[in-house]
């Protein structure tokens, strides 16, 4: 892929997934130490026959330091308004590496990833 082409896919991908404001959710809760730990709960809306199904997101973003939480928080109030409790994890992502002249790591920051998310599971109700 050209350098155009990449640069131009990663603005489009960049305005579809920024395009909406973030909702903020009803509460958020820790599972770790970091400020990246912790998980948003949006309550079901409506008359949600109790208890309510439960949906967990894990935003996307190849574990990468810009992308975080606050992208999916739409999909999660999108959720929550058609009767879901909904779980948006946050976990800590990659950070810049000197290697790699200041940019993102294309894989994150393994294995803190994978265990914060496993963290943050044992930690929902």
């Amino acid at each position: 892929m050209t350098d155009d082409a990449a640069v131009a896919r990663d603005a489009a991908e960049a305005e579809a997934a920024f395009s909406h404001p973030a909702v903020k959710p009803d509460a958020t809760v820790a599972y770790g130490d970091h400020p990246d730990q912790v998980v948003d709960l949006y309550a079901p809306r409506g008359d949600t026959p109790r208890p309510a199904p439960l949906v967990v997101v894990l935003h996307g973003g190849a574990w990468r330091a810009p992308y975080d939480r606050q992208h999916v928080t739409p999909f999660a109030d999108f959720l929550a308004r058609r009767g879901f409790a909904v779980a948006n994890i946050e976990y800590r992502r990659g950070s810049p590496i000197p290697a790699q002249g200041g940019k993102s790591p294309v894989a994150g920051r393994w294995p803190e990833t994978f265990d914060d998310v496993a963290a943050a599971f044992d930690a929902l109700p």
